[in-house]
Order: C-alpha cells, then structure tokens, then sequence
C-alpha cells in the first residue's frame, strides 16, 4: 500500500479572530491510499478540519483514467468539511481537449458541483468559521502558462485580471497550481496560498532542494515547503500522487494541514 506523510504549518495573522485549521490536497492523481482512500480519508477525519481545499491535479489526465476515483473522494471528504477545488493542468486539459479525452470530465464537474464542492475557476467563496469570514479564491490560469515550449511570464495585472483584488476587510486564501509564479501571487497580496504542481521537485537534496519540474526546469524555486513575505505566505506541497514518471527520492507523499492562528496568540474578544 502506498504511504504519505502529514506536514505541518502554523502562520499567524492579524485577521485571524479565532484559530481554525485548513488541509491541503494537491497532484492525487487518482492515486488510492486503502480502498477507496480510507486511509487518507482517515486522517483528515482525525485533524478535523474546518475546511478542505484541493490545489488541482485530483484527476489523471490521460484518456483511459477514471474519474470515479476523484469523484468517491470527494464525496466522503463532503462528509469530513466543505470543500473548495481549484483546478490544476490535469483537470485543465481534460476540459479543454474533449476530443482526445472525452466528454466525461464535464459531467464530473457537474456533478461534484452538486454534491457541494465549491468548484473555484478564476472566482472566490467566502465561508464563515467561528463567526469570521474567510476568502477562499481559485485561479485557472490559461493553459499556455503551464506548456513548456512558452516560459510566459505572469504579471501581477494579469493576476489581478483574471481573479480580481484579493479580500482586504477578511483572511484571503489563493489556491494557485503552479508555484512556478508564487512570486506574482505573493505580490498580489493574498494572505495564505496553496500551490502543488511541482511534486517536490520529485528528487529532494540537501541545501538544494528539489531537483526538476514538470516543466523541466532544474532546481525550481519555488518546489517545496513554506515561503513568506511580508504577512503573506506560500505553502507548497509535495503532493500525494505522481503520474507518467513515478519517481520520488528523499520525497515522500504528503498530506499539508495548516493551522491558521490571530497574531497575538489570542483569540480576539477573549482576555487572558
């Protein structure tokens, strides 16, 4: 049976009233930890969260994948928290693509649309946890800015285009694929964001850590862990599954769990 790890985080904000916890999942890749994702589903029912969020890649996207193993995840993490999905590459090209993948990826985001999952394609959910506003915003980016054969540059009045100003009156959260530009996301100015994509760099080394992207790139910046600046921060995570070439050296697969406490250390209201 395949294994992962649970990483943790804590960051502290000033908009932060009450504390409150987030799990991440990115790059699942249809990958299966116990029957039916018993095990992963385990754990994030014993953190409790008070939400979930997907930073893409939950399918496969190749033409003979299965949606139905995304889907049965999706519907028991329903019962665990809300959930809010961006999309990543994989989900991406599926819908792009119909005539090399199919129709089915359509019928699946309409479904898992009823279930309940907030589907965040370029807009924002604010969802209310002990009696404070939270922004959860989703990018979809254009595909170009993942292919290989275009390095694009991605401009912060670009960001700005496709989501709109980030949230300044409540905590913003951007889930956000590709870490490849956590710099422009960072200046854009949201509080907490989420990107996968990388898978670790799929080598992990001392001093330099991880190896190669997807896009070939060596020792990418931003592969994996925690990036701050200022008051905004970037979390990258290792993801949960690979695809096409499964490798992972000094790398495991992880599950990010990030606490997100007030600044002070005190829930505001309260008194020591």
């Amino acid at each position: 049976m395949k294994k992962f790890v649970t990483v943790k985080y804590q960051i502290d904000s000033d908009k932060i009233k009450c504390p409150f916890t987030v799990v991440m999942v990115s790059d699942l890749h249809n990958v299966v930890f116990g029957e039916k994702n018993s095990q992963l589903l385990k754990k994030i029912g014993e953190i409790a969260p008070d939400f979930l969020v997907i930073a893409g890649d939950l399918v496969l996207g190749k033409p003979e994948a299965s949606l139905k193993e995304p889907e049965e995840f999706l519907k028991q993490a329903l019962k665990i928290a809300p959930v809010f999905y961006a999309p990543g590459n994989h989900e991406q090209r599926m819908k792009l693509y119909p005539q090399t993948y199919g129709k089915a990826y359509i019928g699946y985001e309409k479904r898992i649309q009823r279930m309940g999952v907030k589907l965040l394609e370029n807009r924002t959910e604010i969802i209310q946890i002990k009696g404070q506003d939270v922004a959860v915003t989703g990018l979809e980016l254009p595909y170009e800015y993942y292919l290989k054969r275009k390095q694009k540059t991605l401009e912060k009045r670009e960001l700005t285009r496709l989501l709109g100003k980030p949230k300044k009156d409540c905590f913003q959260i951007l889930l956000a694929h590709t870490p490849k530009y956590g710099k422009t996301y960072l200046e854009w100015g949201g509080d907490l964001i989420f990107s996968g994509h990388y898978h670790g760099g799929m080598v992990r080394l001392p001093f330099f850590g991880g190896v190669v992207s997807p896009d070939l790139r060596l020792f990418p910046r931003f592969s994996h862990g925690k990036f701050t600046q200022e008051d905004r921060h970037l979390i990258v995570g290792a993801g949960l599954g690979e695809h096409t070439i499964p490798l992972r050296i000094f790398n495991p697969r992880e599950l990010v769990v990030v606490c997100c406490t007030p600044k002070d250390g005190q829930e505001k209201g309260k008194t020591k």
